[in-house]
């Protein structure tokens, strides 16, 4: 096997790719440490997994520049550090001998030798069988819109080993509604637009956070870009520029989501966004470290801000809103850190706070219902018991 490539060309493929692979030092012959490179006339394939996800990507070569076809396994993170140290302005020459192991490398006037595997004959090489599964439902949707959303949604992902539902992100497609979920146990994001072409029937799955991640890497802020998601009963899968990425579904329960969000909300509350970051933000350094407890206690236009700690030490913010009912009065206890997520990923002048019985919960939105984008974005975040 022998090919040239310029550098250029390879080295955001081939370290992005082996980003996605495993990493396990104590077993040398785990195959997911690996990359999978197969070198055809027309083109590079380099596929690596970390067993929920798969990336490959594929790479076209100009005619004449692969003397000689093959296949061989790289380990991912010594590939990943050769070639993003190797610069991008020489042409590299690659070849690899019959029934060798080291492959052979130039560039300019230096050369390398690293050391590969063949590809196992039995097929081990952890490779994700599309072709056993039922014909997708595929989904239509803006690159740039999915981005957003994802953007707005995944931070409220669990990172704690903890339930499986709660360490993905969950799609819902109900006619033309298309809904992201995304919850921790205590605050819960709720993301919905309408798609132009749904699929037929309803469409429900869990994606991991890490299948989420990648994604989201992949997609441009192109907004006549348009992504096609193709998704089986175990994976979801899709192609963008050279790149096909593919995750392997999580399989559970999921729980009503839609039922903890609050309904018909009274009061709804306007909050300048900025001077609520600052000053809940201001409060919160005296909060007990432990519940990071801020007290949001609404009364006739204003919101006055409390913490305490164990140190008797105390703070308190007030700020002029529009509440016009002279005898309201609502009162919430919220993480500091839950609140600071969800201002951050606001992007509009004000923020608004809803309550809606039995109180346990606070919805808190952008000011626009819909936005711009046709995106409507809610989150949920339980109340403190103390």
């Amino acid at each position: 096997m022998k090919f040239t490539v310029p550098v250029q060309t390879i080295i955001e493929p081939i370290t992005r790719v082996a980003s996605i692979c495993a990493s396990n030092a104590s077993n040398p012959d785990d195959l997911a440490q690996f990359l999978m490179l197969d070198v055809k006339k027309d083109g590079i394939t380099m596929t690596g997994t970390d067993g929920t996800v798969q990336l490959k990507a594929v790479i076209p070569l100009p005619e004449g520049a692969c003397e000689s076809e093959g296949s061989f396994l790289m380990m991912a993170d010594r590939a990943s550090e050769f070639f993003r140290v190797l610069g991008n302005e020489d042409d590299v020459a690659v070849e690899l001998k019959p029934n060798e192991d080291l492959l052979q490398i130039s560039s300019a006037q230096n050369d390398y030798s690293m050391r590969v595997r063949a590809v196992p004959e039995d097929n081990s090489f952890p490779l994700f069988a599309l072709d056993e599964e039922p014909e997708p439902s595929f989904i239509e949707i803006e690159e740039h819109k999915l981005r957003y959303m994802l953007d707005k949604s995944i931070f409220c992902v669990s990172r704690d080993n903890y339930r499986d539902y709660l360490k993905g992100v969950r799609f819902e497609i109900e006619g033309n509604e298309f809904s992201i979920f995304a919850l921790d146990g205590h605050r819960m994001a709720a993301i919905q637009t309408e798609l132009q072409n749904p699929p037929t029937g309803q469409v429900k799955f869990l994606m991991t956070l890490r299948g989420v991640t990648e994604l989201q890497k992949l997609l441009s802020n192109n907004q006549d870009a348009l992504i096609k998601l193709a998704v089986t009963e175990n994976f979801i899968y899709t192609q963008i520029n050279c790149y096909t990425i593919v995750n392997r579904l999580l399989k559970c329960k999921y729980p009503n989501v839609r039922a903890v969000l609050p309904a018909n909300c009274a009061p709804e509350l306007h909050i300048p966004l900025e001077e609520l970051k600052r000053n809940v933000k201001r409060v919160a350094l005296f909060s007990n470290k432990r519940l990071n407890l801020v007290n949001f206690t609404f009364t006739h236009n204003l919101l006055t801000l409390n913490t305490q700690n164990s140190e008797h030490e105390t703070a308190k913010a007030i700020i002029n809103i529009d509440y016009p009912d002279e005898t309201g009065h609502r009162e919430s206890n919220l993480n500091y850190d839950y609140v600071r997520e969800i201002l951050n990923a606001t992007d509009t002048d004000e923020v608004v706070f809803g309550f809606s019985p039995p109180y346990n919960n606070t919805l808190i939105r952008p000011k626009d219902e819909i936005n711009d984008m046709g995106v409507r974005i809610r989150y949920v975040v339980s109340h403190i018991m103390v």
